[in-house]
């Protein structure tokens, strides 16, 4: 790594006219993480005026390296795969447009728990889980959307029934294991070569279970990913807006 290239690349997504999401979001970072440090990388789907001006300006002024605007709205996966083309930290911070850092060394502390962690760990957030796919999935079978993708290497996804997750006794209740876990899809942190090795996100989403995915796309691949206690984040508690899938 040279002196000019980031520690880390920082990915916001913005969509339609909340600007005052997007300020929420973006000012904190300005303002705390230290600008030699990161590449500011945002994503607008259907901006309105204001969010556009605003984010021009910003760009104007040297605060965004990259400003990728789409009148249309792509949705988040397709945004965020033009998003990932242009990263060259070897880390990548992601914001949807709700969240917000809320303490001024947020970024050191993220990056001090992504030093002291082990070379197969890639992804760093608040943890959870989904008993079922109907929490997270309304399309098809997503054991078979597992089993069909690109970065499947053959580990049985999780599923209830005998052998789920290679488990015919979990926990001693007679079942597989059909718990999938995951880092909540609002701020996150992973490793570009983590990325760049599942060819992340899977072209077949759109937004719709792409954090539950991903957490089954890492432990298919024999990368792990660890739960923050403290983020210095708070994660948004918006309602959903633009497409539901």
């Amino acid at each position: 790594m040279n002196a000019s290239t980031p520690v880390v690349s920082i990915c916001v997504l913005t969509y339609g006219d909340y600007p005052h999401l997007t300020r929420r979001c973006l000012g904190p970072i300005l303002e705390h993480c230290p600008r030699s440090s990161y590449q500011l990388i945002v994503g607008a789907n259907e901006p309105g005026r204001e969010t556009l001006e605003y984010l021009q300006a910003l760009q104007s002024a040297g605060h965004i390296d990259e400003l990728i605007v789409s009148p249309a709205n792509l949705n988040k996966c397709p945004m965020m795969r033009q998003m990932f083309e242009r990263v060259r930290a070897e880390l990548v911070w992601w914001f949807d447009d709700d969240a917000q850092i809320t303490a001024p060394d947020a970024l050191e502390h993220w990056l001090d728990v992504v030093k002291r962690s082990a070379p197969r760990t890639a992804m760093w957030g608040q943890t959870a889980y989904c008993d079922h796919q109907k929490a997270f999935w309304h399309r098809d079978d997503a054991v078979q959307f597992v089993r069909s993708a690109t970065w499947y290497r053959g580990l049985t996804p999780p599923y209830w029934e005998l052998g789920g997750q290679g488990e015919l006794n979990w926990q001693n209740t007679g079942t597989g294991n059909g718990r999938w876990l995951f880092i909540i899809g609002g701020a996150w942190m992973i490793r570009t070569a983590a990325l760049r090795e599942l060819d992340w996100p899977d072209r077949r989403l759109v937004k719709n279970g792409d954090d539950v995915f991903l957490g089954e796309a890492l432990r298919q691949t024999g990368y792990g990913f660890a739960g923050l206690l403290d983020l210095r984040v708070d994660l948004g508690h918006e309602e959903r807006r633009g497409q539901a899938w």
